[in-house]
């Protein structure tokens, strides 16, 4: 395990973080996922040692760094932190950037991250010659180059333009996983989690609601709340069901449907309906190609997947 937090407590004016309880693998991507003020950030800062909890321990490669009795300064623990203005030095080049703070300088170790981030001959360029992912992949490599055992990434695709975001957020999963690091992202965002995680860690008011897979959180979440937080959820009982288990049928089907009203999307309708069990009424929403939205009444099957 190369990181675990136990119990971890932290207040400020009220309580930030609650019992926070955590375990992350060698080589693993993680996400912290939460609304703002959700903890998520103060949670990032305690692991790099730039926040002190109030309570609880911190290990790293089975280390204490932190508990009631000892607290390991930041650079002590060897963990490369990425912010989210990618923290340049902006009157020095890409060459002097990424030998910032090496203990041993030398124009191999340059060659070998700028081959790694697919940025050779860029030795002597500035920060203000670069674009925003090129920026991303520079502050990456100064960090990498430090040979942490843990990367902590706050927000690191928000300054990003919508549509650059998805090929960047794929250049930055495939160059962590190529250097076999562990890391950590706080984002806001739930498809930016599932798109880069192996676990998500969704944080609300301070508590860690589920640690799970993408699939499983998403599948499988342990609230309603949860649930709409990664996109429409509909609900039978506690039985959530996702737009893609949901099938339309005019002539026969599990359950017959009302619609409410229709909503046109260009590409699709959003039809608002109402699902008849056993007598009780329950809201979905879903989503129609052909031309459901033209009828009163139809039928759904629901399939788990």
């Amino acid at each position: 395990m190369i990181l675990e937090l136990k119990q971890v407590n932290k207040s400020f004016d009220k309580p930030v973080l609650k019992d926070i309880n955590l375990e992350i693998e060698q080589g693993q991507i993680i996400s912290i996922l939460g609304k703002s003020g959700s903890g998520k950030s103060t949670l990032l800062n305690i692991i790099a040692g730039f926040e002190k909890a109030d309570s609880g321990s911190l290990y790293i490669n089975e280390e204490i760094v932190f508990n009631k009795k000892k607290n390991i300064e930041p650079q002590d623990r060897n963990i490369g932190f990425v912010f989210q203005n990618y923290a340049l030095f902006p009157h020095l080049n890409v060459e002097k950037n990424l030998l910032f703070g090496v203990k041993k300088k030398n124009k191999t170790i340059v060659k070998e991250l700028l081959e790694m981030v697919d940025l050779q001959g860029y030795e002597k360029k500035y920060p203000h010659e670069l674009s925003g992912g090129e920026q991303q992949r520079i502050s990456l490599a100064r960090v990498l180059a430090t040979d942490p055992d843990i990367i902590l990434l706050d927000e690191p695709f928000s300054s990003i333009d919508t549509l650059l975001k998805t090929e960047i957020q794929k250049d930055l999963l495939t160059l962590i996983k190529k250097s076999g690091k562990t890391a950590i992202f706080v984002t806001h965002d739930p498809k930016e989690a599932m798109t880069i995680s192996d676990k998500i860690a969704f944080i609300q008011n301070g508590e860690i609601l589920q640690y799970d897979t993408p699939s499983n959180i998403y599948h499988n979440p342990k609230s309603k709340s949860l649930a709409s937080f990664f996109g429409i959820a509909n609900f039978i009982d506690e039985q959530c069901y996702r737009l893609n288990q949901i099938s339309l049928d005019k002539q026969e089907g599990m359950y017959k449907v009302h619609l409410d009203y229709a909503i046109f999307r260009g590409e699709y309708y959003e039809l608002n309906i109402n699902v008849d069990v056993d007598g009780k009424q329950y809201p979905f929403t879903v989503f129609d190609y052909a031309d459901f939205h033209t009828l009163q009444e139809f039928y759904i099957s629901l399939n788990l997947v």
